[in-house]
């Protein structure tokens, strides 16, 4: 029997293979790359439409807070910094800033000057005005509250 030159020769059946992915490899990057550097800008703004802007920092007016049960003798200064999901949700605190003012005057006077001294409860606080905040503009805007100054008297 006679046997074909191509049974006999493997190795160019396997360089061949290997020859052709690359060349499609190649060619699909040759391909995108065309495609991408003919319409960048068209593909760019389409991109920036779908992500929402940036995120942002807003700082909130100082908070003077006598806490309860300490007689007028004590009180807390406290001012908060927000790092904010959206830039568009700095207008909202800003239109509904009594509100929050307010709310947060409240939710700090409630406490008495051993719970506000206490590390687990000032972290709870936190939690609880940033719900505040969230509840007041009617999103989940607030990505993290800062404490920029905190001070008991």
């Amino acid at each position: 029997m006679a046997k074909s030159k191509l049974t006999e020769n493997p190795i160019f059946l396997k360089s061949g293979k290997y020859f052709l992915i690359v060349l499609f490899i190649v060619s699909q990057i040759f391909l995108a790359y065309q495609i991408i550097d003919k319409n960048y800008e068209r593909i760019y703004v389409f991109i920036s439409e779908l992500i929402p802007e940036r995120s942002a920092s807003y700082q909130l007016e100082e908070l003077v807070v006598n806490p309860s049960g300490s007689n007028g003798q004590r009180y807390l200064v406290v001012e908060i910094g927000l790092d904010l999901r959206d830039r568009r949700h700095i207008e909202l605190i800003q239109n509904q800033q009594q509100r929050i003012k307010h709310e947060m005057n409240e939710v700090l006077s409630s406490r008495t000057v051993n719970q506000l001294t206490q590390f687990e409860v000032r972290e709870q606080l936190r939690e609880e005005l940033a719900v505040i905040i969230d509840q007041a503009i009617g999103t989940d805007s607030v990505r993290n509250l800062y404490y920029t100054r905190y001070v008991m008297q």
